[in-house]
């Protein structure tokens, strides 16, 4: 009998895969709206789902093969997976093309059509034992976020090499080193409205909005990266590029540096020792983060002189979407090496600035279902800043422009 159980447990498995390829070459549920709705709520349902069992790596609803055991708890919430359950959801004859289910009503499907039968899968003994390791490794991190970061990046590689000297200018004054905050009118800076238009353009390898919000105003929040968006250089690479190419994101960008950034450091010196007229010169394009979620994804732990900034520059960060939603910022340092991180509770309209060569920060998973969105960019203050200097071995320099 359980010969027979197993048997057809396999060629259910390999109808269903045989009809998920199908789907993903033409898109499967993606295309319908409504379809999109119960993807969401079945997303909602999976973050409050049981844990998958310890070491499991390979899925039984979509056939997927992790590359870690670890990721299958964050697979279990992605869209994919929960495409995978509509589609088990629709084979049995279930309602799908009304209104999205309620929050119980999500929550009872997913159980029966995923948890039920993931918890029924016996994971390999090699993946359970090196889950274990990697748990440990990861609790270790979390406990240490100096370890984390020499995990994160690549630990024999940095410590084996210097960090890339700094040039040889004045130091900043004092009062420029502090952290500060300040806002600024969204009206007439509408950073969110020009990212928005920005990433709703038809790219390839960076990603879209859903195809419900295409009608409306799409929110920013909603945005489905492609890819590893967050922590691939190569795709990081490609944002970059499309943001320098965009006229109507770096015009916004440039009014806002111009009348509110600048008057905002020249408040600051106000008062300093300075010899002259202070020089300044800001980046140019900002940088723009995308950090979507659920994902266990979290920005390294780091100093912008580790990647060839100099201590003359003044770092901004600007959320551009809602904190209440993605429950995700960046934490920083009060002065270089203290390690008292303390996160940056600022929304949408809000900006802060620190040293950001010297101090520390990182940024944390992001748990929600939702995307995080914001720009950094620094401004260099000459004398302290040299803009024709490079440092050696960096991959990626930031271009500049004079104020």
């Amino acid at each position: 009998h359980l010969g027979r159980e197993v048997e057809l447990e396999r060629r259910e498995e390999q109808r269903e895969g045989a009809e998920s390829g199908r789907e993903r070459e033409g898109r499967g549920v993606r295309g319908a709206p409504a379809d999109k709705e119960w993807v969401r709520s079945f997303r909602r349902a999976a973050a409050a789902a049981a844990l998958p069992p310890l070491g499991l790596r390979r899925c039984c609803l979509c056939h997927e093969t992790l590359s870690s055991p670890l990721r299958m708890a964050e697979h279990l919430r992605g869209a994919r997976h929960c495409e995978a359950v509509l589609r088990r959801h629709r084979r049995r004859g279930g309602r799908c093309d009304g209104p999205q289910p309620g929050e119980a009503e999500a929550a009872m499907l997913f159980d029966e059509l995923s948890t039920q039968r993931i918890v029924r899968v016996r994971p390999e003994p090699p993946d359970v034992a090196l889950a274990l390791v990697q748990r440990e490794l990861s609790r270790a991190n979390a406990a240490a976020p100096e370890a984390a970061a020499a995990a994160s990046t690549a630990a024999p590689l940095s410590s084996a090499l210097p960090a890339p000297a700094l040039p040889d200018c004045s130091a900043l004054p004092a009062c420029l080193k502090t952290e500060a905050s300040l806002r600024f009118d969204t009206r007439a800076h509408d950073l969110r409205g020009a990212a928005v238009r920005l990433l709703a353009k038809p790219r390839r390898g960076i990603g879209s909005f859903p195809a419900a919000s295409r009608s409306g105003a799409p929110e920013l929040e909603d945005f489905a990266p492609h890819g590893d968006v967050f922590r691939r250089f190569k795709v990081q690479q490609a944002l970059y590029r499309e943001v320098g190419k965009d006229a109507p994101f770096l015009a916004a960008y440039e009014r806002l540096v111009r009348d509110v950034i600048l008057p905002h450091l020249r408040s600051r010196l106000e008062g300093a020792e300075e010899e002259g007229e202070p020089e300044f010169h800001y980046q140019f394009p900002p940088t723009l983060r995308v950090q979507p979620g659920p994902s266990h994804e979290h920005g390294p732990l780091h100093a912008d002189k580790d990647y060839g900034h100099q201590a003359g520059e003044v770092n901004f960060w600007l959320p551009l979407t809602s904190l209440e939603r993605t429950r995700t910022t960046l934490h920083v340092e009060t002065s270089p090496g203290r390690g008292d991180f303390h996160p940056l509770l600022l929304d949408y309209g809000d900006a802060a600035a620190f040293h950001g060569c010297l101090c520390r920060h990182h940024a944390p998973a992001n748990p929600t279902p939702f995307t995080r969105v914001s720009i950094d960019f620094r401004v260099g203050v000459s004398p302290h800043f040299d803009p024709g200097w490079r440092a050696e071995g960096v991959k990626a320099l930031h271009g500049w422009r004079k104020a």
